[in-house]
């Protein structure tokens, strides 16, 4: 069904890196997170959090926590514009209640990025629609 499924959040200096790491686990508790450290665009320090799904077990885990926190419905509302040309399926997370273990879709710009890359043959925009309504009828 995917090739992979990450999650991704921005660390900002005024925020505790761990609680960022905690908002991704409640998404993702089965991957440790990575961490990178950049520059923001004023020299300010940022630090990227990422945690990635490479497997299908854990895959199938993390797309169930998600189906079922969020909905079937929910999923699939404004998938045209969730679902890019290379099959990446993108849902924007509020990090704040994924801190507090609820995960819900942003509403505020302090989010955790959810990817998801689908596997469909052949990749055509009807093939990978069909996996994603596939995957959350199966979760």
């Amino acid at each position: 069904m995917f090739h992979w499924i990450e999650v991704r959040a921005f660390c900002h200096a005024t925020e505790e890196e761990d609680r960022v790491v905690a908002a991704i686990r409640a998404v993702m508790p089965e991957v440790e997170p990575a961490r990178e450290t950049l520059e923001g665009h004023f020299g300010n320090p940022l630090v990227v959090l990422r945690a990635r799904a490479d497997d299908a077990p854990t895959q199938r885990a993390v797309w169930a926590r998600i189906v079922a926190a969020l909905g079937k419905e929910e999923i699939l509302q404004g998938i045209e514009e969730r679902l890019d040309d290379d099959a990446i399926y993108h849902l924007r997370l509020d990090k704040q209640s994924a801190y507090l273990g609820r995960i819900e879709t942003a509403t505020t710009p302090d989010v955790l990025a959810f990817r998801a890359k689908l596997a469909a043959f052949p990749r055509n925009r009807e093939n990978v629609v069909r996996t994603l309504m596939s995957a959350s009828e199966s979760s």
